[in-house]
Formats: structure tokens, C-alpha cells, sequence
């Protein structure tokens, strides 16, 4: 059976989960917290040197990487499908879940660690604490984001400016769905999968002006939250 090491808030393992769900492919969990730093760990590390989740496990095979996990379930698992039949909706689908790596991915994270994330592990652990653990840290960007969360958090400029880089996100969705109703053109495919729990994360954050401002993009989180994948996704708790 499928065995996913994930996070019930990181945004790449909802994704993970939605295309799971989508394809009714039943799976093990591994919740790994990471306010707890549990992706430190010396048996996590085994499986992702980078310290990152999500992390798919199918028979011996490791595969790690949100983008590349999903298109390995569609591969592994073709049915039903996540990708388009048409060569240029496919091509579209992959601009997008490359863009959504490059872009989204990282634009959230500073309004995500100072909303979700600093007020448990700011109260958790100290100064020091925190340094130690950001020493374990294989990414230096991402060490220090932690550090900052925990020791000052992050400025007003420094959230609105995220926030100008997911609205970027925003405008270039609502361009796109002027050629159908998901991303890549007629058919839902992987390109909506990934692209859901960054809409979605700017809603929680209190900034779900940002989408009503754009009407297509507003009906295309309206379809996505109407799946049954979606919300089993983004519902997922640990037990």
C-alpha cells in the first residue's frame, strides 16, 4: 500500500492528498509534525535528506517532491486521469504546476509562518532552542525563516509583499480561466490540484478579498471546493 509522510497544514502535502483522493488510492499515513520538528529526525532525514514533506512511499520506491509525486501517482495510477488528452493542455497543465513550485510556493510562506506557525512554536521554544534546531536544517533559507518566526516574526512590509506576489498569482489564474473553467483549459487536471491549497491558504489567511476581486478565479475555488477530494484533503486531521 501507498504510505504518504505529510503535514496536516503544508500546503505540498494537500496536494499530495488531493490527487490521492482524487484517484481513490487508499494510502497509509505518517503524520510528521513539523512545530515539533519531527522532519529533524533521524528516520525522516533517511527518507528525505532535505527535510522536507511531502514524502510518497509505493512498495521500495521513495519519491519525494510534491510536483513529482503527483505525476508519479498519474503514471503509476492512471485512472481516472489528472492529465489533459490534448498535447497543448498538457503542456499548459505543466506551465503551471512548474510556475506554482517557483512561485506560490514560496510567496506564502512568510504570511504562513507568522500566522499559523509563530504563535505555537514562538511560545514552545526559546531563542536558543530555535537556533539549534535551525542549525539541522539542510536549507539555510528555510533555517532562518524558522529562526526569524520564532524570534521576531515578520514585518508588515514584509507580509504585504507576499501577499502583491499571490495576488500576481491571482491575476495570472484569472487570465488563464478566460479559456475554460480549470487552468489548463477544459479538463481538471493536476495543474487545479496543485494549484488549490494556495488559493485556499490566501482564504484562511483572512485575505479572501484577493480572489472575490477576481470573478473567474472566485467560480474556480467555487468548483474546487465542491470536490469531494478537495475537502477530504484539507480536513485531513491526524488520529
Amino acid at each position: 500500500m501507498l504510505e504518504l509522510w505529510h503535514a496536516t497544514h503544508s500546503t505540498c502535502s494537500q496536494k499530495v492528498r488531493i490527487c490521492l483522493a482524487e484517484k481513490r488510492l487508499p494510502w497509509n499515513s505518517h503524520f510528521v509534525d513539523l512545530r515539533r520538528f519531527q522532519h529533524l529526525e533521524p528516520e525522516f532525514l533517511a527518507l528525505n535528506p532535505a527535510a522536507m514533506v511531502p514524502v510518497l512511499k509505493d512498495g521500495g520506491r521513495v519519491i519525494r517532491e510534491s510536483l513529482v509525486i503527483n505525476e508519479y501517482l498519474d503514471d503509476a495510477y492512471p485512472e481516472p486521469a489528472l492529465r489533459p488528452r490534448s498535447a497543448l493542455e498538457r503542456a499548459r497543465m505543466r506551465e503551471w504546476t512548474l510556475y506554482i513550485a517557483e512561485e506560490p510556493t514560496w510567496a506564502v510562506k512568510v504570511p504562513s509562518f507568522q500566522n499559523n506557525i509563530r504563535p505555537e512554536v514562538a511560545a514552545r521554544y526559546t531563542d536558543s532552542e530555535i537556533e539549534k534546531l535551525a542549525q539541522k536544517m539542510p536549507n539555510r533559507e528555510t533555517a532562518a525563516r524558522w529562526v526569524k518566526a520564532v524570534k521576531e516574526g515578520f514585518s508588515g512590509a514584509e507580509i504585504a509583499a507576499s501577499l502583491e506576489r499571490l495576488g500576481r498569482t491571482l491575476d495570472r489564474m484569472e487570465q488563464a480561466l478566460a479559456d475554460g473553467p480549470w487552468l489548463a483549459g477544459e479538463e481538471y487536471s493536476l495543474a487545479d490540484v496543485d494549484m488549490a491549497p494556495f488559493v485556499h491558504r490566501i482564504a484562511s489567511l483572512g485575505a479572501g478579498e484577493m480572489i472575490e476581486a477576481r470573478a473567474r478565479v472566485t467560480g474556480w475555488y467555487s468548483r474546487m471546493r465542491s470536490r469531494e477530494a478537495f475537502r477530504a484533503a484539507m480536513d485531513w486531521r491526524p488520529s
